[in-house]
């Protein structure tokens, strides 16, 4: 009988449980047509029907919707061209020649808050315009490895500027308290990026320094290179600055650019009355390629230092057509000056070493040394005369 009983409470389970399920059947077939996948998936002949145009913020530079970084050595000028950017996008001035989206901007600063004062003083000066309204810069950095703090940034920006184009970060070291070392740090800010960013709209721009002794690459976890959709670089070689893209994942790369760093009077005064000044990027023109050659020989750069001393004590300002036709070689030194080269071959030759005794060695010499500073791009030579242009 108890054997009974318990095959009966077995059969009642399992109707009971056979019910329970053609519920839940019925209550799927009724809702179904009316739920969103979690996991959408679209037919490639869709995509390909409906192209995407590019949504540029600065033309072959800066895509709305994209993970940017942009990085250098100290003083070389890498946050300058982003906030020069952020200047030009939220007030609708094309850079450089390259046309631009109007939008607001956001700056997650991570320091120097007086000294972006000055510089965006600097940029009205150069513009001649106000500061734009649409421009805004935190007043201290964010946490980007916390989502919490992430979060809140995000909700901050789309409450203050919901149209938000540009969100740039400066510093990446600055904005992340982890190793930029470590490829699971760099993981996870850049997937904070993804997760709160990115449903903003707006482009992200990283600013970030470049490797210990390695001007080309930027500093910590190769990984960060990776997770970016555009890489920019930016070097200094005594006064030029250039500015080159060394990653471009869905455009082409445009030409690289050299800039000088331009000092200008704010027209404010200290505590002591004396000039507050502060800097811009003044563009150049395209820059000049440098040939790969070998490195110059002791003769060489004692030959290049004689050429420097002639130029300093003998030299003369260009003529028109030679500022014209190599206006970029001018641009940037002070004093601008050429010199004959008749009027410096004798003090070369007295830098050459006394292995070349005759005036054919020493002139031979001289031919190499002058073909070699050419190919390094250290000289220029034009109509007899030569100069130094680095």
């Amino acid at each position: 009988m108890g054997a009974l009983n318990w095959s009966e409470e077995i059969t009642k389970h399992n109707q009971h449980l056979f019910k329970e399920s053609e519920a839940k059947n019925k209550k799927w077939n009724d809702t179904k047509d009316n739920v969103k996948p979690l996991f959408p998936l679209v037919p490639a002949s869709e995509m390909t029907a409906n192209p995407m145009h590019t949504n540029w913020l600065v033309r072959n530079i800066l895509e709305r919707g994209s993970v940017n970084l942009l990085f250098g050595e100290p003083a070389a000028g890498k946050s300058l061209f982003g906030l020069d950017w952020a200047f030009c996008i939220a007030a609708g001035i094309d850079w450089e020649g390259h046309p631009i989206k109007q939008t607001d901007v956001v700056i997650i600063a991570g320091e120097g808050f007086a000294g972006m004062q000055r510089r965006l003083k600097a940029l009205e000066i150069k513009y001649n315009q106000p500061a734009p309204a649409r421009l805004f810069i935190s007043k201290s950095p964010a946490q980007m490895l916390d989502s919490t703090n992430v979060q809140w940034v995000a909700d901050t920006i789309a409450d203050t500027c919901p149209n938000a184009g540009l969100i740039i970060i400066d510093t990446l070291h600055r904005n992340m308290d982890g190793d930029e070392n470590s490829s699971q740090d760099i993981g996870k800010f850049v997937n904070n990026l993804d997760i709160y960013f990115k449903p903003l709209g707006a482009a992200v721009l990283v600013v970030h320094h470049s490797g210990h002794g390695e001007k080309q690459r930027s500093r910590g976890s190769s990984s960060i290179k990776a997770a970016m959709d555009g890489e920019f670089c930016v070097t200094k070689n005594g006064e030029a600055v250039k500015f080159s893209c060394t990653k471009a994942k869905d455009f082409v790369a445009g030409r690289d650019l050299q800039f000088v760093i331009k000092q200008v009077d704010l027209g404010w005064l200290d505590d002591e009355q004396e000039p507050v000044t502060s800097v811009y990027l003044e563009y150049m023109g395209e820059a000049l390629p440098i040939e790969k050659t070998a490195k110059l020989s002791v003769r060489d750069n004692n030959i290049l230092t004689s050429l420097r001393c002639a130029i300093n004590e003998n030299g003369s300002v260009p003529n028109e057509e030679i500022k014209t036709k190599f206006k970029n070689d001018f641009n940037y030194l002070n004093p601008a000056k050429v010199i004959l080269i008749e009027d410096w071959r004798p003090i070369a030759y007295k830098s050459i070493d006394s292995d070349s005794k005759t005036d054919d060695a020493k002139r031979m010499a001289l031919k190499r040394c002058r073909d070699k500073l050419l190919k390094c791009n250290k000289t220029r030579e034009y109509d007899g005369f030569i100069w130094q242009i680095c």
